[in-house]
């Protein structure tokens, strides 16, 4: 018969707590990294609405980039290019498309979420800009002239390939 002894159940009591106590931790840890998860997923929402808030804002102009109509580049400059007011005004669209840009490019913002939202619009003013690129970059002499803006559309275009289901 085995003979119990004040060690013997004095270190099964520690084995015991040692193992409730990793398992509590293991838990402990679960529990933080999902509440973390839906931390960060609640603040993309947040985010999300507020970019929708501030696009409703800019909408006009966005449609009016979306719209543009020129032969080349040159004719784009004659009848845009002189026009404060156009840069002013048409130039807000252009940053807030840049911000997006910059969000997505540091992985604050999930490229889905811009595909689910503004693919159209961003997609029928990358077709209006792109061909302006090269020829605003240099007239500005500013090679990264709306950089985060060409990485975002990019990005989105890639993404749309890649999931033709998104596709508008």
């Amino acid at each position: 018969m085995v003979e119990f002894t004040y060690q013997m159940v004095l270190s099964t009591l520690q084995t015991v707590a040692l193992i409730v106590g990793i398992f509590y931790y293991i838990m402990t840890i679960r529990g933080n990294q999902r509440n973390q998860q839906l931390t960060l997923e609640t603040r993309e929402a947040q985010l999300m609405m507020q970019l929708w808030s501030s696009y409703q804002e800019l909408r006009t102009q966005d449609q009016f980039w979306r719209n543009i109509e020129y032969k080349d580049f040159d004719d784009f400059w004659e009848r845009y290019g002189f026009d404060p007011s156009f840069w002013e005004e048409n130039g807000q669209i252009l940053g807030w498309y840049e911000n997006i840009g910059v969000l997505v490019k540091e992985g604050l913002l999930n490229i889905r979420l811009i595909a689910l939202m503004y693919a159209g619009s961003t997609r029928q003013l990358w077709e209006n800009l792109e061909p302006l690129m090269d020829g605003l970059r240099e007239k500005f002499d500013y090679p990264r002239v709306w950089s985060e803006t060409v990485y975002l559309c990019e990005t989105l275009m890639r993404y749309m390939e890649e999931h033709p289901e998104l596709k508008t």
